[in-house]
C-alpha cells in the first residue's frame, strides 16, 4: 500500500514520543449521610478492590469532614491529561464553571497521534466492515458501543482539538488520510490521521487557554474522595493540597474522572495483568486512583482481559520492518513478522526479567530485493551520515558483523552464531527455526551493518471502570451512577484483546472525545456542542497537493494496516 512510510512513521521516537508522568489520582466513597464522604471500612471493600490496592493509591477511606476551602462549580474534572484538559476547555467554552484537580505539578499528557472517520466520505458498509476487522483482530473483544462513540463523535472532537491547538500555536506535524480503506465490495471508510510533536505541549497550551477563559486548576492537589448524596448521586470531589489541607469542590452538573491507568499499582497489576510485570513501565504515578474511585462510588471494573499498549523505542518507520531479532543474549527469539505491539508475547518466553524488554534488531545496506512491505523503501535508504534516523543512542553501525555486535553490545560469539544460522535460513529460502515466510528472509551480507538497540515497554493499560454509551460510570446492574462520568484510558473497555490492536490514533482520539463529550452530556443531557468543529474546519490540512484525499485514490488500501 502506498503512503505508509509517511503515515505514522516519519516521526523520530516512534509511536510514543511524549510519554510523561501520571495523570491525577483520586479516591471514592459510598454515601452514609445526606451528603458525606465515604466511611467504607477496609473490611467492607467491593469485590473488585483489595486492601493492598490502597498502598499505592492516594485514596483515603477515612471520612473527611473538615475543609480549608469549599467551592461550587458546574463541572469538576479529576486529572489534567488528554481527557481532562479537553473536558475543562469544553466546559468553559460551553459557558460552565469548572475546576480541575491534578495530582502532578503540571499537565501530564502522553502520546502524539489521533484519528477520526469522515462519515460523509464513507459509507455504512465500509464503516461496519472496518469496525469488524478491528474487532476480529482483537478476538471480537472490542466494546462496540465505545468504538461507535469514537466513530460518531471523534469526527467533531479531534478537529476541535486540532483547531484549538493551532490557535495556540501548536500545529500537528503530519496530516494524512492513507489509513483509509476501499474494500473490494464497495465499502469505503475515510480516515484522517494527525500527529502532534507532543501531546504534552498541546495539552499544556490548551490548559492555559482554559485558564485564561476562567477555568481553575488545582495542581499538586489530588482528589482523595468523592462526595455522594443519599440517592448515590456524585455531588463533588475532595482534593488534598501539597501542605495537607482538604478542599471540597461541589459539582452541580457532574464529576469527570480522567485519572489515568493502574500500571504503577503493583497490587492491581498483579491481580489483573500478572504477565505484564516483567516489562518496564513507561509512565509513573498511574496508580489506579480513578478506578478505585469509580468502584467505591458503586461502579465496577472492566472484566478481564485488560488490553495493554506495548511500544518500543524504534525510531520512525523502522517499526514496520521484520528485521532479524536477537535477545540480550544474542539469540534469535521470535518470528520477526510479529508486530511491534505484540512483541512482548514472544519475549515473555525467552527474555530474562532482568533484561526488561531489551533486544536487538539487525539489518544491512541492501537497497533492493528487500522485505515485501508497504513502505516502498528499504531501510538502508533511511540511514547514513546526516540522516535523522541515526540516533547513536538507538541505532549503531559496523563495517563488519563482529564490529556491529561489539558496537551494539551484543555478545559477539552468540550474536555471530545467530547471524550465521539466520543467513543459512535465508540461503535455503525457508525458516526451519521460527517459520518466517521465505520472501521475508533477508540475509545480513551487505556492509555496513546496522542495529537498533530496542526496548519494549508498557505504555498503557486500556481497561477501567465500566461505562455506558455516554461514558457514565455504571453499577453492577448497568445503571448509570448519577453525576459521575469516566473518560480516558480509565474508562470502560474499548479494546479487550491481550494487546492493544486498534486503529492508529484511536487511543488518543477516544480519550479526547470522551473528555469533551462527557462534559457536553453532563451539562445538556445531549451530545451537541454549542460551537462545533468538524472535518470541514480542518480539511485543507489533510488534502494532498492536488486537493485530493486517499479515499478517492484508486491505490487506496483495500484492507486495514496493522503495526
Amino acid at each position: 500500500m502506498r503512503g505508509n512510510i509517511s503515515r505514522r512513521s516519519l516521526i523520530k521516537g516512534g509511536a510514543i514520543a511524549a510519554a510523561g508522568a501520571a495523570i491525577a489520582g483520586i479516591a471514592g466513597c459510598a454515601p452514609t449521610t445526606k451528603e458525606s464522604a465515604s466511611q467504607t471500612n477496609s473490611s467492607e471493600l467491593p469485590p473488585d478492590l483489595r486492601n493492598a490496592d490502597f498502598e499505592y493509591s492516594v485514596v483515603e477511606l477515612d471520612p473527611i469532614s473538615e475543609f480549608d476551602t469549599e467551592e461550587t462549580y458546574d463541572i469538576v474534572v479529576v486529572g489534567a491529561g488528554c481527557a481532562g484538559v479537553p473536558a475543562v476547555l469544553t466546559a468553559v467554552e460551553e459557558g460552565a464553571s469548572v475546576a480541575c484537580l491534578q495530582k502532578e505539578a503540571t499537565v501530564s499528557a502522553n502520546g502524539n497521534g489521533c484519528s477520526f472517520v469522515v462519515k460523509a466520505a464513507s459509507n455504512a458498509a465500509g464503516i461496519m466492515r472496518w469496525r469488524s476487522d478491528w474487532a476480529k483482530l482483537n478476538d471480537w473483544r472490542i466494546n462496540p458501543a465505545l468504538f461507535q462513540y469514537y466513530i460518531d463523535f471523534a469526527e467533531e472532537a479531534v478537529p476541535w482539538v486540532i483547531e484549538r491547538g493551532i490557535e495556540e500555536g501548536i500545529t500537528p506535524i503530519e496530516f494524512l488520510t492513507d489509513s483509509s480503506v476501499r474494500y473490494d465490495d464497495g465499502g469505503i471508510v475515510a480516515v484522517c490521521d494527525a500527529t502532534q510533536e507532543s501531546n504534552q505541549d498541546l495539552m499544556v497550551a490548551l490548559a492555559k487557554r482554559a485558564e485564561a477563559q476562567g477555568a481553575t486548576f488545582y495542581y499538586e492537589t489530588p482528589c482523595v474522595q468523592l462526595v455522594q448524596s443519599d440517592d448515590g448521586t456524585v455531588t463533588g470531589a475532595i482534593g488534598k493540597t501539597s501542605d495537607g489541607k482538604y478542599i471540597k469542590l461541589n459539582a452541580n452538573k457532574g464529576v469527570i474522572l480522567a485519572a489515568g491507568d493502574y500500571m504503577n499499582n503493583d497490587s492491581m497489576v498483579d491481580r489483573n495483568m500478572h504477565d505484564a510485570k516483567m516489562y518496564p513501565k513507561v509512565l509513573v504515578n498511574h496508580t489506579g486512583d480513578g478506578h478505585i474511585l469509580g468502584i467505591l462510588a458503586g461502579g465496577r471494573m472492566a472484566p478481564l482481559g485488560h488490553a495493554r499498549q506495548i511500544h518500543t523505542n524504534y525510531i520512525g518507520p523502522f517499526m514496520f520492518f521484520p528485521f532479524l531479532a536477537l535477545s540480550a543474549e544474542g539469540k534469535r527469539f521470535c518470528n520477526e513478522t510479529v508486530g511491534m505491539s505484540s512483541l512482548n508475547i514472544p519475549m515473555s518466553y525467552t527474555t530474562r526479567p532482568e533484561d526488561a524488554g531489551k533486544h536487538f534488531r539487525l539489518f544491512d545496506s541492501k537497497k533492493e530485493n528487500y522485505y515485501p512491505n508497504g513502505l516502498g523503501v528499504s531501510p538502508a535508504t533511511l540511514v547514513g551520515e546526516g540522516s535523522a534516523w541515526m540516533d547513536p543512542s538507538i541505532l549503531v553501525s559496523g563495517n563488519t558483523l563482529e564490529e556491529l555486535c561489539e558496537n551494539a553490545g551484543i555478545p559477539v560469539s552468540d550474536g555471530m552464531e545467530s547471524i550465521k544460522r539466520y543467513n543459512e535460513m535465508c540461503a535455503q529460502g525457508r525458516d526451519d527455526d521460527f517459520g518466517v515466510p521465505g520472501d521475508y528472509l533477508v540475509a545480513m551480507d551487505t556492509p555496513p551493518y546496522y542495529c537498533i538497540k530496542g526496548d519494549v515497554g508498557m505504555s498503557g493499560i486500556n481497561a477501567g471502570v465500566m461505562v455506558d454509551d455516554r461514558y457514565r460510570v455504571i453499577d453492577e446492574n448497568d445503571n448509570p451512577i448519577p453525576g459521575l462520568y469516566a473518560a480516558g484510558i480509565q474508562a470502560g473497555n474499548p479494546c479487550g484483546g491481550i494487546n492493544w490492536n486498534m486503529p492508529g490514533g484511536f487511543s488518543n482520539s477516544h480519550i479526547f472525545t470522551a473528555g469533551r463529550y462527557t462534559v457536553i452530556h453532563a451539562l445538556t443531557g445531549d451530545t451537541a456542542p454549542s460551537n462545533p468543529s468538524g472535518f470541514d474546519k480542518v480539511k485543507k490540512y489533510f488534502a494532498g497537493p492536488d486537493g485530493s484525499y486517499m479515499w478517492d485514490d484508486p491505490s487506496c488500501a483495500s484492507a486495514i494496516v496493522t503495526w
